[in-house]
């Protein structure tokens, strides 16, 4: 039976729930669907999907490893999570910085909007890929490149073969998840060292206001104007702004000059919450109902779509799919015969 795991860690939502009364019981927070009633729910059953870390080998049996894994990485962070809301943290502190920057892009990278990402991009890839096979130049270096290393005759046909065959793999359910969590944490590095790069302020929320966050808890955004925010920009793009929800009372803004604390008005914390609404895969979590939450959710949610009109790049063409593998393998170009 495959591990049930939470897609977004319960800790993390706990930071916006009301506390139930009796120990080590969960809160409660109210979760927001496009297309369904506000709810209030357990954080222990929120987000909650079995097997979603599970690793498939080969003979089919499922690797639960990672989960436990996360589970601990994750423990190690919850400290500076509810700390950072305080202006008692140090944000200046290179420790604190770089443990913070972990936690929030490790829960980037784990999204499911993060896995749809990842499955889309290997799907865009398959069919430039799936044209070398018949790349006769290609095949041929190829070929020759492995008869070279191996000490034995490798064909044109049999490399045209195995392309066509590794093309197919790009469809695949298991291979799919696979790939996605083995990027999972290779990734989270490079991002971590972006973030902790740039400017930190710590917004908080006037009372009668709060931020909400989501099942993709991070966002990006341009700021087009003071009152005009382009969501889903890449974290290397010049001027990109990063937020990551800390509590209701809270919001991590990376990318913002300033003093490391600053009071903010309803207006830009609902400007905020429009933001974490557009990038939410499904599921908008918040401490209190809110009316104006409610209608956000149903007009925006879910618009904002890596790989669609969000972290959109230039996905590559056969062209660039050949040089990258001719480099990466040290393939060169041969003269025809």
């Amino acid at each position: 039976m495959s591990v049930g795991s939470h897609t977004i860690p319960r800790f993390y939502l706990e930071q916006f729930a009301n506390p139930t009364r009796g120990k080590g019981k969960s809160g409660k927070v109210w979760v927001y669907q496009k297309g369904m009633q506000a709810q209030l729910r357990a954080t222990r059953a929120q987000g909650y999907e079995n097997g979603y870390f599970g690793y498939v080998r080969p003979d089919g049996s499922v690797d639960e490893s990672l989960e436990e894994r996360l589970g601990k990485l994750e423990y190690e962070c919850n400290d500076i999570l509810v700390c950072s809301k305080s202006e008692l943290c140090d944000l200046r502190s290179l420790a604190n910085r770089n443990r913070l920057a972990f936690y929030v892009t490790l829960l980037f990278q784990r999204s499911t909007s993060r896995r749809k990402f990842s499955a889309g991009n290997w799907l865009k890839i398959k069919e430039p890929y799936l044209k070398l096979a018949s790349n006769e130049e290609y095949v041929r270096d190829v070929a020759a490149h492995f008869s070279e290393s191996a000490g034995e005759q490798i064909t044109p046909e049999q490399i045209s073969e195995m392309i066509q065959n590794q093309a197919a793999q790009f469809a695949r359910e298991d291979v799919i998840k696979n790939t996605f969590l083995a990027e999972l944490l290779l990734n989270v590095e490079g991002i971590k060292r972006e973030l902790v790069s740039k400017p930190w302020q710590v917004w908080q929320a006037p009372s009668g206001a709060e931020f909400v966050t989501s099942d993709n808890p991070l966002v990006t955004f341009l700021p087009i104007t003071e009152e005009v925010w382009h969501p889903g920009h890449g974290f290397h793009r010049p001027g990109v702004v990063v937020a990551f929800p800390l509590a209701p009372t809270a919001c991590l803004m990376m990318g913002i000059v300033g003093k490391e604390f600053k009071s903010v008005s309803e207006a830009t914390v609902m400007r905020l919450n429009d933001i974490v609404i557009r990038a939410s895969d499904r599921f908008v979590y918040a401490k209190t109902p809110d009316e104006k939450i409610a209608k956000m959710v149903e007009e925006v949610g879910g618009t904002s779509v890596p790989g669609k009109n969000a972290f959109v790049g230039a996905y590559p063409d056969e062209k660039r799919i050949e040089e990258h593998l001719r480099s990466a393998m040290r393939i060169r170009r041969r003269p025809a015969k």
